[in-house]
């Protein structure tokens, strides 16, 4: 399990550290992945493996922090890193497809994706599409051709 998690992780620890390295020549001081949840969740765990991932490859010289800053569904984490610490070396924030989702939305107010550097990723997970049994639609291309049609309709 080690190996694996090592292996996930080594193309972030190399992004920070690349990006790390051009922003500055000293590693950062205080390296840190923001958790836009309360600890427990999915954006903690992910997190903690960067922050395991970059101590056990030997990237940083400091340990990796884990903070959380939760509130409006990512919004808050991403904003504040936007606003204020755009360029500041070793800095994560830990973030999903459903994070992209709303942020392609504009749910996240007045930045878009383009307001900070995107590294790597370190999973995946897969939306799904869920009808009732009633449902007049029988698989994705109906749904998609409704949604062509009348965007309201669905």
């Amino acid at each position: 399990m080690k190996a694996f998690k090592n292996c996930l992780l080594l193309p972030l620890a190399g992004a920070l550290l690349l990006t790390t390295l051009q922003a500055s020549a000293d590693q950062p001081h205080r390296p840190e992945c923001i958790a836009p949840s309360k600890p427990g969740g999915g954006f903690d765990l992910t997190c903690k493996l960067a922050q395991a991932g970059l101590k056990d490859n030997a990237v940083l010289k400091s340990p990796m922090r884990v903070t959380y800053m939760p509130g409006g569904i990512g919004a808050v984490a991403y904003n504040s890193v936007a606003a204020n610490r755009r360029n500041e070396p070793g800095t994560l924030i830990a973030f999903s497809g459903a994070s992209l989702l709303n942020l392609a939305l504009g749910k996240y107010g007045q930045f878009d994706e383009n307001a900070v550097q995107w590294l790597t990723t370190i999973g995946t997970d897969y939306g799904t599409l869920a009808v009732r049994d009633d449902s007049p639609y029988k698989n994705l291309d109906e749904v998609v051709q409704a949604l062509k049609k009348d965007p309201k309709s669905v």
